[in-house]
């Protein structure tokens, strides 16, 4: 019966995959594998939907982790991002999400973990958020709903010269959270100062209340004021301590031994205060119990690690194949940890 399941799943999940066909998103992705792979691209385009099916790859995931060049026991291996997604609904109660569906309830239920000042503009008048502003040389405004990086402007202050109509602004944009910008650790704004280059920790706490990293990765920023993958930044992968596994990589599968822009070299780069950070997450991960299944983003601050958010359907990160020559992914460790 579990097989029979299971099998019905991955069948439709292909169907819904067919139906929101995006023949020019697919031959991107499957361009970039016949070149990596030297195969035909009408063999690849096939193997791909082989591989929805067999192993619930979207066909991101099929370019990102190489799978054209891996054998079916390497592809075994892998999380991807439906099953992720199966695994976020399964365990997380949908009842408790909105905590981190909405920047706002995020910032006032973990605000002693966030490091920075904020404003809800929803909630305060013109004054306020004047002085709010006054006291900084740049702020952030956010969309407390956007997510991968969107709906959020960083602001120079200086440019301010009417509150009110500021306010206006943000109400009618719906950026109605204002933050202090962080200030990140040197080391981390060695690799790259335009941006706050962050990690992102994916935690399982389990029935017996052990909190498992199931993946750790540096996120850094490459010519924008954001480091996420679908903004132009680039991630590695992190071992045990906090060290760059490899050489990292962006969207397009561009590997980065040194970044392009600081000339800083990437791989076995040491995350600074990585200890602070594990202990960080352990007490994130167990502020919410209901939803034990979580992508925390994690910034460096001068003096100590601090939260940015917390993903309830946190995608995936694994090393890239062809960057990192490692061809094993992460879904025995989660299957450790989550016993399934």
């Amino acid at each position: 019966m579990r097989a029979l399941n299971r099998l019905y799943r991955r069948a439709r999940f292909f169907v819904k995959r067919v139906v929101s066909f995006d023949r020019e998103r697919v031959l991107q992705f499957a361009r970039q594998s016949a070149t990596l792979s030297r195969a035909p691209l009408w063999w690849v385009v096939l193997d791909m939907a082989w591989c929805a099916v067999r192993y619930e790859t979207t066909f991101e995931n099929y370019s990102e982790w190489d799978f054209r060049i891996l054998r079916p026991r390497e592809r075994k291996t892998y999380m991807t991002d439906p099953k992720s997604f199966h695994l976020s609904r399964k365990l997380n109660d949908n009842a408790e999400r909105a905590i981190f569906d909405d920047k706002l309830r995020f910032a006032e239920h973990f605000g002693d973990e966030l490091g920075r000042a904020w404003l809800d503009v929803s909630t305060s008048d013109a004054a306020a958020l004047e002085e709010f502003v006054r006291r900084y040389d740049r702020v952030i405004t956010k969309n407390p709903g956007g997510v991968g990086g969107n709906g959020i402007t960083m602001r120079e202050t200086a440019g301010i010269v009417d509150a009110a109509a500021l306010r206006a602004e943000l109400l009618s944009s719906g950026q109605v959270l204002v933050e202090e910008v962080l200030a990140q650790h040197p080391d981390m704004a060695r690799l790259y100062p335009g941006s706050v280059n962050s990690l992102r920790v994916v935690t399982y706490l389990d029935p017996d209340g052990e909190v498992h990293v199931l993946a750790a990765v540096l996120k850094v920023g490459n010519g924008g004021v954001i480091d996420n993958f679908s903004n132009g930044g680039m991630y590695t992968m992190l071992d045990e301590e906090g060290r760059a596994l490899h050489a990292a990589s962006d969207e397009e599968g561009h590997p980065f031994e040194v970044h392009p822009l600081t000339s800083v070299t990437i791989t076995g780069y040491q995350v600074p205060l990585y200890g602070e950070v594990l202990a960080l997450v352990d007490r994130l991960a167990r502020r919410v119990p209901a939803l034990p299944y979580i992508g925390w983003d994690i910034a460096i601050t001068p003096d100590r690690p601090v939260v940015i958010e917390g993903n309830h359907n946190t995608g995936v990160f694994q090393s890239k194949p062809s960057v990192s020559g490692i061809r094993r992914g992460l879904l025995p460790r989660y299957r450790a940890a989550m016993r399934f």
